[in-house]
């Protein structure tokens, strides 16, 4: 039996079985890292001061209901928060690369193989299309966006750079006499 054929039968389950085969199969694989653990992560760096409202910034914030989101791993429930100045309302994902996203699952294999080095296309083939090369292209940009956000160290001391030599386009111009014109392809 292939790959194929597992992950054939895996789609042929309801949603009871695959919620355990999922756990199953996270806790037969070493470092794999769940949704909820990421979530979490996420939960505990954003508040590790206390609740901030993301809008005014403010601590005023109160609980304000659990809402569900259906995914194709399961329904999850999601804490809302209501901030008591601007009565403005948010969650633990608000202003993250994680907002509004319908698969928070898919994300850490997606990084996996975006470090790799795969073009999106790939990506797309080896998470077995469960999302679209377009949506990767998008996921792709939320992170490119979230990690220019992370403050850097300027270079400092002695930097060494090797040169680089450019072809001058002089395309459109007339009465070209210091070379040769070119021609396609160089």
């Amino acid at each position: 039996m292939d790959l194929k054929e597992l992950i054939k039968l895996a789609k042929g389950l309801d949603e009871k079985d695959k919620q355990q085969l999922i756990l199953f199969l996270q806790s037969e694989t070493k470092g794999g890292t769940t949704p909820i653990r990421v979530i979490g992560e996420i939960q505990e760096q954003k508040h590790k001061e206390g609740l901030v409202c993301p809008h005014c910034h403010n601590r005023d914030v109160v609980r304000f209901r659990k809402y569900v989101i259906k995914t194709r791993a399961g329904a999850v429930k999601r804490q809302r928060y209501r901030c008591k100045t601007c009565s403005q309302t948010f969650n633990d994902l608000t202003n993250s690369p994680l907002q509004r996203t319908r698969r928070p699952h898919l994300w850490v294999r997606f990084i996996e193989l975006m470090i790799e080095g795969f073009s999106l296309r790939k990506c797309a083939e080896l998470m077995y299309e469960e999302v679209s090369f377009v949506t990767l292209f998008y996921w792709r940009h939320k992170i490119l966006a979230a990690l220019k956000q992370i403050p850097t160290e300027a270079f400092q001391g002695i930097v060494e750079m090797d040169e680089t030599y450019f072809l001058y386009s002089e395309k459109g111009r007339r009465n070209i006499t210091e070379r040769k014109p070119r021609k396609r392809g160089r």
